[in-house]
Parts: structure tokens; C-alpha cells; sequence
């Protein structure tokens, strides 16, 4: 974001600050049902859109040179990522087109991509590259890796896992320049997990959304350093911003306007559907991806860190602060949202409340039922 948009920004924190406990709210609280966590047909519809819409599957640095590859899973299809040999990234089903089997895992560089079953070989291009005994397949035709949608932007990697699907030009609907000052086309890929949890996908999601818990659940962790008001929140298209202000934000209090900087004082929130939450805490990035598992009441979630290429921190210290990420979010978060689930699966209630002083997380979720919408 632009100099002139951060002090904007500024503006209406100090405006909350002035007013007292505020934080940017809407004019209606927002019921969501409860069966949107814990149906059957309605996780059916949701897996149909994440297998076919443009969803991120990382920074670009995910494959930060080319003749490298990163094997991802998008919805419920396994992927192969690639950066071809004029930089391009590329998209296939991660699938050997003689047997089936998944050509690779994980992520590396190699000249071309190798099939682990019978050893047929592909170039980064998609293109069959050669057969082991290549006289038993004559008359075959020398079908490629299956392509798919995928777009490079600002940092970000889409990717359809539908071969027949499209990704807009302007995936970000305006929030375009914003994300691209952030510079994350400069970040490296730190470290990342995956694993697994007994609550709904969108729980993960939905835990990002707010402040509103900050006080109470995270009185001992992250209560200390971020408030929970002061938060701004913006809409682009079905996506959505809120701006988190940290305690430190006083410190403007001393400071002409002019010079009153931004991210120190702030931590950034995307919530980029259908899945993805990305994180900027002052001089790094956090991406978190959920996506169903084999019920409602399981998702799969995987939590990336990316910082910046000419760092001057440790290993050590990247380390630590990705340790504490995972650590906090899995027992606090993560642990209270298990006992949600089991809440949703109780009868208890047929619908759950966002506030008013909760605009992102209505936000999402309204988008994404909109999204289920006009899917079917």
C-alpha cells in the first residue's frame, strides 16, 4: 500500500483510539448456520469449489528458481508445480499418464520430473520426455502431464485444479496494489507443516477474522502485544482486509503525522478465498491453507512461513517464531475450535452470532456461501 493509503489507515485507528474501545463495525450482526460446519452435502459442495477454483498454493518462492518443483494438493487433486526453463510456473495434475501413479512429492530441483513407479520422465513443460522400454508402447500417443489454470501475481500462486477452469486476470479484485507493496515476490519459503485437526476447515479460517477473542483466549500470549478493537476493516470483492493494531501504536502519539509509520505499529490480515489466510507481522509473512478432510468435523491444515530474501535474523530466529505461531494457534485456537466442533455436533443451536464488531469474518463466509451459490 501507498504512503498516502497507510496514513489513511492510521487516520481510523487513531479515530478508535480517540472514541475509546472501538473497532470498525457493520450495521447488523450476521447469524450463521451451524450445519455449515457440520453437513455432509454442504462439505460436498465446498470440496466441489475448491476443486475447481483458483486457489493460492503459495508465495512464489515456492519454487524460487527454475528447474524446481513443489508437489501440492489443490482441493482434493494432487498437484505438481513447476518453474520452467524461461521462469514461467506451470501447473499439472500430478499424475503419471501410464499407470497413475504420483510422479513426485515434496519439493527440489532436477532437470526433468521423474515417475518413482515405472520411470517415465516428463520435461517441466508437461511434455512426455521419454519411456522406459519405449517398443512395448508403440502406436501410444506421447500424451503429457495434464495441465492446469495457474497465474503468478504480485507473489502469489493460483492454481484450478479443474483442467477446464479459468483464473481471472486481477484474482485479488483490487486489492492488487496493496499486496504487491508488500514485496512478497522478495520473501523466501522459511519452513511449513501440515497436519491434521478435528474441526470444520472453516473454523480455521474463521479463527483469523476477529480480535474480538484476542483479551480472553490469548490473554497470556498475544493479548500483550496486539488490542482487541482498534481494528479496521476493508472488503475487495469477495475478499477481505482487517488491519490488527499492535500495543505500540502510543508510540504515534509522540510523532508529527508525517511521520508515523505503519507496519510496526499494525499486523496485515487477507482472508483470499475460497482458503487462504495470509498474514503480514512487520518483516514476514504467514500463509495458512485449510481445506476439508474425511468429514466436517476434520479439516487439513497447512501453515507456511516466508521471510525476506536479505534478511539479517537467523535461522534460529525464524525457527523460534514459527515454532511459537504453531504452538499458539494449535493450543489455543485450534484446541478451543475442537470443542466448538463438538458443540456444532451436540444440537446445542441452530446458528451461531458474528457482531457487529466482527465485519471480516461475516464477510467471509457470506462470500464464500455466495461463492457455493453460483457454483451450483
Amino acid at each position: 500500500m501507498d504512503r498516502d493509503t497507510q496514513l489513511a489507515l492510521l487516520d481510523r485507528v487513531q479515530a478508535h483510539r480517540t472514541a475509546g474501545r472501538g473497532t470498525d463495525a457493520v450495521s447488523e450482526v450476521h447469524r450463521q448456520p451451524v450445519d455449515a460446519y457440520t453437513s455432509v452435502e454442504r462439505m460436498d459442495r465446498e470440496q466441489t469449489l475448491l476443486n475447481h477454483a483458483p486457489t493460492i498454493v503459495g508465495l512464489s518462492d515456492i519454487l524460487p528458481q527454475p528447474g524446481t518443483y513443489a508437489a501440492v494438493t489443490v482441493g482434493t487433486a494432487p498437484v505438481v508445480l513447476t518453474r520452467d526453463a524461461d521462469g514461467q510456473v506451470r501447473a499439472f495434475l500430478n499424475v503419471c499418464r501410464h499407470r497413475g501413479a504420483e510422479i513426485t512429492t515434496g519439493c527440489g530441483a532436477a532437470a526433468m520430473l521423474t515417475c518413482p513407479y515405472h520411470g517415465w520422465t516428463y520435461h517441466f513443460d508437461g511434455s512426455l520426455a521419454a519411456r522406459r522400454r519405449p517398443a512395448h508402447f508403440e502406436g501410444e500417443a506421447d500424451d503429457g502431464l495434464v495441465a492446469l489454470p495457474t497465474l503468478e501475481q504480485h507473489g502469489l500462486i493460483w492454481v484450478s485444479a479443474d483442467p477446464t477452469a479459468s483464473i481471472p486476470a486481477e484474482p485479488l479484485q483490487g486489492a492488487e496494489q496493496d499486496l504487491r507493496e508488500l514485496g512478497l515476490a522478495d520473501h523466501r519459503l522459511f519452513t511449513s507443516t501440515t497436519f491434521t485437526r478435528p474441526i470444520n476447515w472453516k473454523l480455521v479460517i474463521d479463527t483469523f477474522l476477529e480480535v474480538y477473542h484476542v483479551g480472553v483466549l490469548h490473554k497470556a500470549t498475544i493479548d500483550p502485544l496486539i488490542h482487541s478493537d482498534f481494528a479496521l476493516f476493508d472488503a475487495f470483492g469477495s475478499n477481505g482486509r482487517m488491519v490488527v493494531t499492535r500495543r505500540s501504536i502510543s508510540e504515534l502519539d509522540t510523532l508529527p503525522r508525517t511521520e508515523w509509520p505503519f507496519f510496526p505499529h499494525t499486523t496485515i490480515v487477507w482472508a483470499l478465498q475460497p482458503n487462504t489466510i495470509l498474514i503480514y507481522q512487520q518483516d514476514h509473512a504467514q500463509l495458512y491453507q485449510s481445506r476439508p478432510g474425511a468429514h466436517p468435523g476434520e479439516s487439513i491444515i497447512t501453515v507456511s512461513v516466508y521471510v525476506p530474501r536479505d534478511t539479517t535474523r537467523s535461522d534460529e530466529h525464524w525457527q523460534k517464531n514459527f515454532d511459537l505461531l504453531v504452538e499458539v494457534t494449535d493450543s489455543e485456537d485450534f484446541v478451543t475450535c475442537a470443542g466448538i466442533q463438538r458443540g456444532f455436533e451436540s444440537g446445542a443451536q441452530e446458528h451461531i452470532t458474528f457482531g457487529t464488531n466482527e465485519p471480516l469474518l461475516a464477510h467471509y463466509e457470506r462470500e464464500l456461501t455466495n461463492l457455493l451459490v453460483a457454483d451450483d
